[in-house]
């Protein structure tokens, strides 16, 4: 199966799953808004396997959903109320 390619809150999401003998792996690249090549491919933290390559497919993408959340969480926290220093 070719691999699975598809965005998010406008990041670009690649899943290529691979056998490992009886299961089946991925690897999982994201692509922030307006990036694109191999070399700007951020590698999502991934390490299971499932019965299936659609499953494992799946499974891959859940984490990069999750991994693009938790980047977008911490750039989208408020400024602190930032007291000046004193003199």
């Amino acid at each position: 199966m070719k691999p699975l390619e598809t965005e998010y809150k406008g990041w670009t999401i690649r899943v290529i799953t691979r056998s490992t003998g009886r299961a089946w792996s991925a690897l999982v690249e994201a692509w922030g808004p307006g990036k694109s090549g191999d070399k700007n491919a951020e590698l999502v933290p991934y390490n299971a396997t499932s019965q299936n390559e659609k499953a494992a497919q799946e499974a891959g993408r859940m984490a990069a959903v999750r991994f693009i959340d938790a980047k977008t969480a911490r750039n989208e926290k408020p400024a602190t109320d930032e007291k000046p220093a004193k003199k």
